[in-house]
């Protein structure tokens, strides 16, 4: 039987041990708010999700709002996501966004998606002084998360996931093109099927390996523009559950070969460009007046350097097959 001490009632006991508990939970309540690393909220409708984000971000979170309006839906139309799950947005200085990202990304990388549904987290600090635009960067990470929910959570190869988002962002740039160039001149390129599960971390090598990516997600739309680029295998990839079978029964090719073709061509575009300049070569003033200038004044040529990445649809239409034959099945 249990005896209450002799110097308070039972019903002082009670009326103790209520106000210790009581002062207990205010003490968790405020623990865990000083805690939170992001007490600043905002709800994005149409499509829906929310932004959390560190106490000093507040002009962040009002600028992504406002980039969320004008990619969101776009991103989500272009992969057939017709009513979208809601995203969380996760707005971070540079020093928290470097311990949660934990050392898994590129030196340069500024966000990240967890696959499937997310959260997306943004890096704003770096974001606000490199040359992406927010809504490239948000665009690129929301693609991850909407091609999640497209795909019910089934994974294509990596190459396939960011060449996508790339594609959707639009962030190739006339840099990635001489990136490219100057990587077939001084080593050799990664073939895809070494960039299914993962892309390495070191800067250069990433660099390169999502050029290839978003190279290859490009000759599925030069190639099958009929069946509908890449879109086309989506639906297949949901109903299979496979992208390997996906692949065939939507392009007639087997993922393998076409991945083969891809590397023979991306050498072939390249490789020959780097030969004509030389290997080694650093596409110095008078590399690039060879290749597009037939003797044109300085200010002409860097005026076609701007162009350049127009006439990457130019040589898609000019040069041969570099497989010297049709598609292998």
């Amino acid at each position: 039987m249990l005896r209450w001490p002799p110097l308070l009632g039972a019903g002082r006991w009670v009326a103790v041990i209520c106000g210790l508990a009581a002062l207990l939970c205010v003490a968790v309540s405020a623990g865990l708010a000083a805690a939170d690393p992001t007490p600043l909220r905002r709800t994005l409708l149409d499509p829906p999700g929310w932004i959390r984000a560190e106490a000093s971000l507040g002009t962040a979170v009002a600028r992504v709002e406002e980039v969320w309006t004008e990619v969101a839906g776009d991103i989500a139309a272009g992969l057939e996501v017709d009513r979208p799950a809601p995203v969380e947005i996760v707005l971070l200085e540079s020093e928290t966004f470097a311990r949660w990202s934990r050392g898994l990304l590129p030196e340069w990388g500024v966000g990240f998606a967890n696959w499937p549904g997310g959260p997306i987290v943004l890096d704003v600090g770096t974001i606000a002084r490199g040359r992406k635009s927010l809504a490239q960067i948000l665009g690129h990470e929301l693609s991850h998360v909407y091609l999640g929910q497209r795909l019910e959570g089934i994974r294509p190869p990596m190459w396939f996931v960011e060449g996508v988002a790339q594609a959707q962002s639009g962030e190739w740039r006339f840099s990635d093109t001489l990136g490219l160039v100057g990587a077939a001149s001084t080593r050799r390129l990664p073939e895809l099927n070494e960039l299914h599960d993962r892309f390495p971390r070191g800067g250069q090598s990433a660099a390169l390996a999502y050029r290839i990516a978003v190279r290859a997600v490009l000759e599925l739309e030069r190639r099958f523009p009929e069946q509908g680029g890449w879109r086309a295998v989506l639906g297949a990839v949901s109903r299979t559950g496979r992208f390997d079978l996906a692949f065939a029964q939507t392009y007639g090719l087997r993922a393998p070969v076409f991945e083969r073709e891809v590397a023979l061509r991306l050498r072939y575009r390249y490789g020959w460009i780097a030969a004509l300049a030389g290997a080694g070569s650093l596409f110095s003033a008078m590399t690039l007046l060879f290749l597009v200038g037939y003797g044109r004044k300085r200010l002409q040529i860097r005026r076609r350097l701007r162009e350049m990445e127009v006439e990457e649809r130019h040589l898609d239409e000019a040069e041969p097959s570099a497989t010297g034959g049709p598609p292998s099945v």
